[in-house]
């Protein structure tokens, strides 16, 4: 082979005959009336979602649902005004027990002592010694 030897490029033509143009307007024509299906098949299918919805929160087992679910909210409002120290400490141990398996004990502590301090500083800088006076009360021993 020599070197002389040119490679053939490939070339790109548009056609210009009556029969090209004529197809490609048809292939335009397709693909409009294809999206125009499309946006009716999409709008018949909210409109079918929006009807099975609206019968859903028609039904008498939806309005079941809702009635139990306001009623128990009621009765545990109930109970957390009756009894706020069981209702507060059990949150509290939930959000411990959720840290100390997320971020393990050791970190935990750390956290709980650092909102210890802080809350301490908080309560002496308000006037109020509640957390400090305990502490004392809890070290010195009750006189």
């Amino acid at each position: 082979m020599s070197k002389d030897k040119k490679v053939p490029q490939p070339s790109i033509e548009q056609p210009l005959d009556e029969f090209s143009s004529a197809e490609g307007a048809r292939a335009d024509a397709a693909e409009a009336s294809g999206a125009s299906r499309a946006k009716d098949s999409a709008s018949k299918a909210w409109a079918a979602a929006g009807d099975a919805a609206r019968a859903a929160a028609s039904s008498e087992d939806l309005q079941n649902a809702v009635g139990f679910i306001k009623g128990l909210g009621a009765t545990v409002w109930k109970y957390a005004g009756s009894h706020p120290y069981t209702v507060f400490y059990g949150f509290v141990g939930l959000v411990l027990a959720v840290l100390i398996l997320t971020i393990g004990l050791w970190d935990t502590i750390v956290i709980a002592v650092f909102v210890c301090v802080g809350a301490m500083i908080g309560q002496i800088r308000d006037g109020d010694n509640g957390i400090v006076n305990f502490f004392s009360r809890l070290i010195g021993g009750r006189h």
